[in-house]
């Protein structure tokens, strides 16, 4: 089965893995703040860096704040964002999320930080068809 993102609820009854089960028969791990495997960067981030763009008479960052986010949060795996802190390796990332559903806060139609971990867990360096 090929691991999905699931949508975390606070709806009463909600079973994570009872959901994750039901959808494709694996379990799901919560990747969401502040878990190790949590996005670091928030909104206000955005909204900071879009005021500053404002002062400085730069057009404003396109796209939600989400997509922000990700690309961040891609960047910071990637090493390329040190001032937020040190995260998780690719090899702890596949020991840990290999195979298994990640669930976030995120509407499912909204970009997510798990999309990454998705691809980042499950793609041991396989040539991609």
């Amino acid at each position: 089965m090929k691991a999905i993102r699931l949508q975390l609820s606070r709806r009463k009854g909600f079973s994570l893995q009872d959901t994750s089960l039901a959808a494709n028969g694996l379990s799901a791990v919560k990747v969401a703040r502040p878990s190790k495997y949590g996005n670091p960067v928030i909104k206000q981030d955005f909204d900071e860096l879009q005021a500053i763009h404002g002062e400085l008479g730069r057009p404003p960052i396109e796209g939600i704040w989400q997509q922000h986010a990700v690309k961040c949060f891609d960047a910071w795996i990637g090493g390329k964002l040190p001032e937020l802190g040190t995260p998780p390796t690719c090899a702890e990332i596949r020991r840990d999320l290999k195979g298994k559903n990640l669930a976030c806060w995120c509407e499912l139609d909204d970009p997510c930080h798990a999309d990454v971990l998705l691809l980042v867990a499950n793609d041991a360096g396989e040539a991609k068809s």
